[in-house]
């Protein structure tokens, strides 16, 4: 028997070699996807927050009468939950009161005011636990990015002692007032072209970190390589604009990803920039490279690495004008 030998262009063989990692990694994660969690959550590559279901919040939660739509929650665990809260207009709480969990938030749009502190759109904070609440209210409706770190009840009574860490407080950070920073190495050169970031807080216990990242359109004229990355803990992601095209589909302005440490995500590119909060979750990132460039695939269908549950929406359609 003999052996024929192919001398393909290294292009063409980069881009069987992108095509077969994908539909491998695309099939051997779908095959595990109704198990696969970290940290409690199912791994989540990608959804877009529009079609996420939501309810309502009941009084013994911690924002009454707003809605909640939840992208990804530790339901059996710590009850850690990411969701996207949308506070009508004219909404109060006037009721004195502390959350048991750390609140980390980012207002995508409108405005809410905590206890005097005005917070519009691009401003971010981080509220122990314990925090004290006097008067929450938004006079023209808000859209917020929020995440809770545990159980998130409300409790209306002094915080008890010794849970409130002063310390860790962030009251606020008006993000459109800092400035962009270049950003080098492999967490950050693996995302785009000329990517900037804007450190918002990182832990430095743990090593997480939450950061604004800027990365600059691609040229549309030409082929684009980039590499592929793991990370040794969770991250999250959430696109505030633009649109980032990858090998499971295109996500657009509102598009969320939970992902689970080791697990490649990429190549990666824009045909618009894009700018995205991100968080790292149980450490420090530690962005590992592959070995070579890929062809990013631009266009590619949506085809998720998500939870069998979030298959009963990820699917819907949604209003494009509708941002977040």
């Amino acid at each position: 028997m003999t052996t024929q030998r192919f001398n393909l262009p290294r292009r063409h063989a980069l881009t069987l070699l992108a095509a077969g990692v994908a539909v491998a990694t695309r099939a051997q994660a779908q095959e595990s996807s109704a198990n696969a969690t970290a940290l409690g959550r199912f791994h989540t590559d990608f959804v877009q927050s529009q079609v996420a279901p939501g309810r309502v919040l009941g009084d013994n939660n911690s924002q009454p009468g707003v809605k909640g739509d939840a992208l990804s929650y530790n339901a059996k665990g710590d009850k850690a939950v990411t969701v996207i809260f949308r506070y009508p207009a004219n909404w109060s709480m006037p009721k004195p009161h502390y959350v048991n969990s750390d609140q980390e938030f980012y207002i995508l749009d409108g405005s809410v005011n905590f206890d005097g502190t005005l917070y519009q759109a691009g401003d971010y904070a981080y509220l122990p636990a314990g925090y004290h609440h006097g008067l929450m209210q938004s006079e023209n409706g808000c859209t917020m990015l929020n995440f809770y770190e545990g159980e998130h009840l409300a409790f209306y009574e002094p915080t008890p002692e010794g849970m409130y860490k002063a310390d860790r407080l962030i009251k606020k950070i008006e993000t459109g007032k800092m400035k962009w920073a270049p950003a080098k190495g492999p967490a950050f050169d693996t995302l785009g072209a000329k990517p900037h970031i804007k450190i918002l807080r990182t832990d430095k216990t743990t090593g997480e970190t939450t950061y604004l990242v800027k990365v600059n359109s691609d040229a549309a004229d030409k082929p684009i390589s980039r590499y592929a990355a793991t990370h040794q803990a969770v991250e999250e992601m959430y696109l505030i604009d633009g649109e980032i095209s990858s090998p499971r589909g295109t996500l657009k302005t509102g598009a969320y990803v939970w992902r689970a440490p080791g697990t490649p995500r990429g190549p990666l590119g824009s045909k618009t920039g894009f700018v995205a909060l991100i968080r790292s979750k149980g450490g420090a990132l530690e962005t590992k490279r592959s070995d070579e460039k890929l062809p990013v695939v631009w266009n590619a269908p949506y085809e998720p690495v998500i939870a069998d549950n979030a298959r009963t929406f990820a699917f819907k359609t949604y209003d494009a004008g509708q941002r977040y």
